[in-house]
Order: C-alpha cells, then structure tokens, then sequence
C-alpha cells in the first residue's frame, strides 16, 4: 500500500531554482526533470522518516483549499520519482508486532 511508504531521495539526484521552477538532476545524465510545486515539496520533504500517508497529511494542511486534489497528487507524484529512481521506499514499520 502507498500510503505506508516512506519514501528517500536516491543518492545521485538533486534539485536547482530555476526561473523560478524546481529541476530534478541526476548525476551524470544531461536530462532535467521540472517538478511541479507539489513534486518539489514532496522532493524536499522525503528524506526517510516521512510516510506517503504523511505527505498526504502535511499538505492537507498547508493546501487546504486543495484537499481533494491533495491525495492523488501526492501519489501520482511520489510514483512518477520512483519510476525514474529519484526516490526509493521502504514500508513504514507497524507500531504492532
């Protein structure tokens, strides 16, 4: 299930301002991937110790004039990092044995 992913920025990648938008490089290649504002933040904020399902959550609050847009996009975006390996998962561990 996606929402208990905790999803990490993969070594090799990183993000530069320009004009104003967010670019995804990765080390060694020429090509750029624009991140939209919601792929950008959820770049900056996966760094491990967050869950899919806490993405989700945080920008509930911060958008919340976009909560019913906020779960599809936060999921469609932590997948299409994953697809071109910026992000890798591990599966949020059970608070139950």
């Amino acid at each position: 299930m996606l929402h208990r992913t905790v999803p990490r920025q993969a070594f090799g990648f990183f993000t530069e301002e320009m004009d104003g938008e967010s670019v995804l490089f990765r080390l060694g290649r020429p090509k750029a991937i624009h991140l939209n504002e919601t792929a950008a933040l959820i770049w900056k904020l996966s760094d491990g110790t967050r869950s899919v399902q806490d993405l989700i959550d945080f920008l509930k609050a911060e958008y919340p004039d976009a909560q019913s847009d906020v779960e599809v996009d936060v999921e469609r975006a932590v997948a299409d990092l994953m697809r071109v390996g910026a992000l890798l998962s591990t599966e949020a561990k059970s608070a139950t044995p």
